[in-house]
C-alpha cells in the first residue's frame, strides 16, 4: 500500500521539458569540448625562464681597464645613485646615457679631472659610474661630493681625481630628464593597455551555461597558494639590490606557468589562464616602472 502511494506520487511529477533539454545540452557540450593541450606552452614558458633567469644571472666577462681619456671616445655611460656596479640598464637603479651630445659633454669632463693623493675611505658615496669606451675599455668610477668640489675614485687604480664643480652630473641630469619623462610615458601607456585587456579577461570569467554567473578567479585553493608564495618571493627579490630585470620577469613567468598547469588540471578554462599572464605581464610592467624608471 504504501509502495503504491509513493509510486503515484511520482507518477503526479511534471518533468520539464526545457529545462531536461537544457541539461542533456550542457552534458554535450562538456563531452564536445576539446581538452586544452597545455605541455607545448608550459614548455615554452619554462624555456623562456630558465633563459632570462640565466641571463640575469651570468656573470659578468673580464674588464679592459686601460683607459686612455685624452685619445678614447666614450661610447655608453650608466650609473647608479650611491655605491654599486652599474653594468646593465637592466639592473634596478641603473640608468643608461647614450645620447652623442650628451657622451661627448661627458668627454670634456673627463679631461677636466686632476690626480689628487686624498684618501676617500671614510666620504659618502653620492654615485658610481661605469664608462665603456669605443675601444671596448670600461672606467669606473665612484663619485664623492664636497661642498667646495667632486671628487672621483678610479675603482680599478685606486687614483682619486677632483674637479672644482660637478659638471658631470649636471650634464646627465639635464640630459636625463626629458629621457625619462619620454621613457616613463611609453611604459605608462603599456600598463594601461595591460590593466584594460586584463579587465577584459575578468569579464571573461564567466560559467559558460550560465553567462550570468561570475566564476572565481582560481579553479583550485592551490592558484591560490602559488600567488601569495610568488608575492612573497617577489618582495623578497626586490629587496636584492640591482635585481636584474629578467630574473623578475622569469619568477612572474614562473608563477604564471604554474597556475596554467593547475587550471589546464582542474577548470581547464582558457580565460583564466590568459588572465595569469596577462596579470603577471600587468605587474611586471608596473614594477618595471618603479623601479627602473622612477627610483
Amino acid at each position: 500500500m504504501f509502495d503504491n502511494e509513493k509510486f503515484s506520487q511520482l507518477k503526479k511529477i511534471q518533468v520539464n521539458r526545457e529545462k531536461k533539454e537544457e541539461d542533456f545540452t550542457k552534458i554535450q557540450q562538456r563531452l564536445d569540448s576539446k581538452p586544452f593541450h597545455w605541455q607545448i606552452p608550459a614548455a615554452i614558458i619554462a624555456i623562456a625562464c630558465i633563459t632570462l633567469f640565466l641571463a640575469g644571472t651570468f656573470p659578468a666577462q673580464k674588464l679592459n681597464t686601460s683607459v686612455d681619456l685624452n685619445k678614447t671616445a666614450v661610447q655608453v655611460v650608466y650609473y647608479i645613485e650611491g655605491e654599486g656596479d652599474p653594468s646593465t640598464s637592466l639592473r634596478a637603479g641603473v640608468k643608461k646615457v647614450k645620447n652623442e651630445e650628451t657622451l661627448l659633454a661627458i668627454e670634456g669632463v673627463l679631461k677636466q679631472m686632476q690626480p689628487e693623493t686624498i684618501g676617500l675611505d671614510e666620504a659618502l658615496i653620492y654615485q658610481s659610474y661605469r664608462i665603456k669606451f669605443e675601444n671596448n675599455t670600461v672606467l669606473r668610477l665612484q663619485q664623492y661630493w664636497d661642498y667646495n668640489q667632486s671628487y672621483f675614485k678610479d675603482l680599478d687604480t685606486g687614483q682619486v681625481y677632483s674637479l672644482s664643480e660637478n659638471p658631470l652630473h649636471n650634464i646627465i641630469s639635464q640630459y636625463e630628464t626629458d629621457n625619462k619623462k619620454r621613457q616613463l610615458t611609453i611604459s605608462v601607456v603599456f600598463f594601461a593597455i595591460a590593466f584594460f585587456v586584463n579587465g577584459r579577461l575578468g569579464k571573461k570569467l564567466r560559467d559558460p551555461y550560465d553567462p550570468k554567473r561570475k566564476i572565481p578567479m582560481h579553479s583550485t585553493h592551490w592558484q591560490s597558494v602559488v600567488e601569495i608564495l610568488s608575492f612573497l618571493i617577489l618582495i623578497m627579490m626586490i629587496l636584492f639590490p640591482q635585481i636584474h630585470l629578467f630574473a623578475v620577469i622569469a619568477m612572474l613567468l614562473l608563477s604564471a606557468l604554474i597556475n596554467i598547469v593547475l587550471e589546464a588540471r582542474h577548470d581547464n578554462n582558457k580565460w583564466r589562464m590568459l588572465q595569469f599572464l596577462m596579470s603577471k605581464l600587468m605587474i611586471g610592467i608596473y614594477l618595471y616602472i618603479v623601479l627602473w624608471k622612477l627610483l
